[in-house]
């Protein structure tokens, strides 16, 4: 399974403030605690209490961590893209549904904001972030891929991920399981955000509604629009 990438660094989230909105007019600053999917946002979602939220401002973590949990961990693209975006901070956080934490089945819905020096380097790097989605896993045929459309949220991209039981015992890897995510990215200004609606246990165990829900709230209330 590919989770939302794990930053090196962990800082106090009230030091992380940055600009929100487009490039040529600076809004109020959105504190870091704001820019991660909440419980408004996914109501029944708890805090993970084993992923933690992490943020970083260290540019030099940020890329290893992304490289370490891209598809293609041996690409060269992740300097390309972001060597000169003007990078300033980014950001991963963990939610879990229902009563009780389990890693094995609980649902997940990860949220994830970089924060860059221009409106254009947060778009090169959404469009990196869809492509690496719909790379195949390098070490297994189990996962298909395919895009879907993301309504009410400007420029948004959709990637589903899933792999049954019995691609996977066709053709995929011993420790792999069954997986059924949903991710959605977009941008507001100079930060990219991204959310992973992940099902533990397999298809239908989300739904692309769900994930859609998740992101209409998530937008609008990043945006306050």
């Amino acid at each position: 399974m590919r989770l939302a990438f794990v930053l090196l660094v962990g800082l106090a989230a009230t030091a992380l403030v940055g600009c929100n909105g487009s490039d040529d007019e600076a809004a109020a600053p959105l504190p870091v605690a704001q820019r991660f999917v909440s419980a408004e946002d996914a109501p029944g979602s708890k805090p993970d209490p084993v992923e933690k939220r992490q943020t970083t401002t260290d540019y030099d973590a940020f890329v290893s961590a992304l490289k370490e949990q891209s598809i293609d961990p041996d690409s060269g693209e992740v300097a390309d893209v972001f060597d000169d975006a003007g990078f300033k901070s980014a950001g991963v956080d963990a939610r879990f549904f229902g009563e009780t934490h389990s890693p094995e089945t609980s649902n997940h819905v990860f949220s994830s904001f970089i924060e860059l020096g221009s409106g254009d380097a947060a778009t090169s790097a959404l469009d990196w972030l869809e492509t690496d989605q719909l790379k195949p896993c390098p070490e297994s045929c189990a996962v298909k891929r395919s895009s879907f459309d993301v309504d009410g949220i400007p420029d948004a991209r959709g990637v589903h991920r899933v792999a049954t039981a019995e691609d996977i015992e066709r053709v995929g890897k011993a420790d792999e399981r069954p997986q059924d995510d949903y991710w959605i990215g977009f941008t507001d200004g100079s930060t990219v955000y991204t959310l992973t609606l992940h099902g533990h246990t397999g298809p239908g165990t989300v739904t692309q509604e769900q994930a859609q829900q998740i992101a209409d709230a998530y937008y609008a209330r990043l945006t306050g629009s």
